[in-house]
């Protein structure tokens, strides 16, 4: 396929005018980044100020500074207290609520039952551990946790004494 040389000539030259445009394009668009200078103006002195007429005193024409704060037309924080207080009081009638409990041994061994209890009370005397006996076994639970997040701390030190240890639901003391 031969071409006539000047279809080639101007195939060059359109490519190099084409490169030439584009470079100055982008020396353009960095020259005006650098140029840009941030505007500001303080028009403060020119605003004009309005003064309410209820605060000017009648006899100086001076502005008078409020003493004392209106006091609220609807205060509600009142029977809000009222409620918030009976509310506190029907709360402390409850002793127990749901939550997670970590059960570290279940068998049908009275003995063995003490054995983990006092185990668990050499590992740290601060958790509350419960032996409960439903029929035929015994279970050792240790902790009031109100959520799983709070049981799973301490189930994981408990993991490395009892293997078998596990969070389960459970009725727990609140403290009160």
């Amino acid at each position: 396929m031969n071409m006539r040389p000047w279809i080639k000539n101007s195939i060059k030259t359109g490519f190099v005018m084409s490169i030439i445009l584009l470079s100055s394009c982008a020396a353009m668009s960095q020259k005006h980044k650098s140029n840009v200078v941030s505007y500001y103006e303080d028009l403060s002195l020119v605003r004009p100020q309005f003064i309410n007429p209820d605060t000017l005193d009648s006899k100086s024409g001076k502005v008078k500074t409020p003493t004392v704060m209106p006091p609220f037309q609807s205060d509600v924080s009142k029977p809000l207290n009222a409620r918030i207080d009976s509310l506190a009081t029907i709360n402390k009638a409850y002793s127990t609520m749901q939550g997670y409990r970590i059960l570290v041994y279940t068998g049908a061994s009275s003995d063995d039952a003490q054995r983990n209890r006092q185990s668990v009370y050499n590992y740290n005397s601060d958790l509350n551990v419960y032996t409960q006996y439903k029929q035929p076994s015994f279970r050792v639970k240790v902790g009031d946790f109100t959520n799983r997040v709070e049981a799973h701390y301490i189930l994981n030190d408990l993991k490395q004494s009892f293997p078998n240890a596990m969070i389960v639901p459970d009725q727990i003391n609140l403290l009160h």
